[in-house]
């Protein structure tokens, strides 16, 4: 695809000029794309040369997957486990004033 086609304009600007709503920013399908690459562990620079060959685009994101899917599966047990081994809490609702 032609670099001055208006899809691929769209897709590859940066939007530096402009006004953006306060508050949270509306996503973009680009920044998800590369929110997605980085969270299986693929160059955002890069993909498109890896998704050319289908079988190594399958076996990266497969690896990415596995990897990703092994630390979220790791973070969450390790939140579990620290709100686990706190001290458990003390209800203070039927007790007297002095």
């Amino acid at each position: 695809m032609d670099d001055e086609r208006l899809p691929k304009r769209l897709f590859y600007r940066d939007f530096a000029t402009g006004a953006r709503r306060q508050g949270d920013q509306k996503r973009r399908y680009n920044g998800t794309l590369k929110k997605s690459l980085n969270q299986l562990k693929i160059n955002p620079v890069t993909w498109e040369d890896i998704a050319q060959e289908r079988q190594a685009w399958r076996k990266s994101v497969k690896t990415g997957a596995a990897i990703y899917e092994a630390s979220r599966v790791t973070y969450a047990e390790a939140t579990w486990m620290a709100r686990k081994s706190q001290a458990p809490r003390i209800s203070t609702a039927n007790s007297q004033a002095l």
